[in-house]
């Protein structure tokens, strides 16, 4: 797992960028979420929650804590963003009184095209 703090991220003419963070990584998926109530955990289904591909996490609004492997290792708070390793099983636990607001990422490496 590794923290960063969004102002941390490359700068670029559209915006910050994850390509120091990760290079050769591309967007697979990802999504925004919303949760109101404090205590919220991230994949709270049964069993370890493991990707096979780095998951981020940019967090908008909120504050809690980061768990890895059942175990409590970090913070977080609005304006961080949070890359957990393949096979990493990852949680945030939302701690504040403000609702939870983040995006997810699915990376995937960048595939490199057949020279002709």
């Amino acid at each position: 797992m590794r923290k960063l703090a969004v102002k941390q991220l490359q700068d670029h003419h559209r915006g910050a960028t994850f390509t120091s963070v990760l290079p050769g990584h591309v967007v697979q998926r990802g999504g925004f979420r919303v949760y109101a109530q404090p205590g919220f955990r991230t994949h709270d289904e049964p069993g370890r929650h493991v990707h096979t591909v780095p998951e981020v996490f940019v967090i908008v609004q909120g504050s809690g804590v980061i768990e890895i492997e059942g175990a409590e290792v970090d913070t977080f708070e609005a304006g961080e963003a949070i890359v957990f390793e393949p096979g990493e099983d990852h949680h945030l636990i939302s701690r504040g009184t403000d609702p939870l607001v983040f995006t997810w990422m699915h990376l995937e490496p960048v595939t490199a095209e057949p020279v002709e």
